[in-house]
């Protein structure tokens, strides 16, 4: 409840509401893309909290649906912990079936990562349109979609080579931390497209 009617109403009242969203001013962009992730967060996540203590009061066990995404390292990490059973979903109707479809196609055979990375991104152009089919929809879920693979092929070349081909021998809090403030951005820019 508290996620919902207090956090979530705060900042809509006072920090998401303090700008117009049609506004050019950058500072006033910048306060209203990260404004809009904590509202976000807060609304999604009290509306699932409240819908597992009820469940519970019933007897009924409902999954985590939120946990903690402003910490989140790389895209997948943020899908496994932002809006779980969304992902999950989106993993178990789209994401599987489109590559199981494409590992069946010969010319693409030789190709895993091809196919891994074009299933990722239809997967969350998907979500973009299963949103609406408006504009803004459609490019915050592509965005999403780039984002995994990016970080797909950047998992899959560091595998490859045996070593963090960005980051190299830097310290694991150093890396932690600069992924975590890239990955908070990155996901603030693409709830601002959505």
């Amino acid at each position: 409840v508290a996620f919902k009617y207090i956090l979530a109403e705060l900042v809509d009242r006072y920090w998401l509401g303090v700008y117009a969203y049609e506004t050019t001013d950058i500072t006033a962009m910048a306060n209203v893309m990260y404004s809009y992730y904590f509202y976000l967060f807060f609304d999604f996540a009290g509306y699932s909290y409240m819908a597992m203590g009820i469940a519970k009061m019933m007897g009924i066990e409902v999954p985590l649906n939120f946990k903690n995404p402003f910490v989140a390292k790389n895209p997948q990490e943020f899908w496994q912990s932002f809006h779980i059973t969304l992902g999950a979903w989106l993993k178990d109707y789209f994401f599987t079936p489109i590559n199981l479809f494409l590992g069946r196609k010969k010319y693409l055979k030789p190709f895993p990562l091809l196919r891994q990375n074009t299933a990722l991104f239809f997967t969350f152009l998907f979500m973009g349109c299963w949103n609406g089919l408006e504009k803004h929809y459609i490019a915050s879920g592509a965005l999403f979609g780039i984002y995994s693979f990016v970080h797909n092929t950047y998992k899959a070349e560091c595998k490859k080579r045996n070593r963090d081909i960005i980051f190299g021998t830097a310290p694991q809090w150093l890396v932690n931390a600069i992924s975590i403030f890239i990955m908070f951005n990155l996901v603030a820019f693409a709830m601002y497209i959505f």
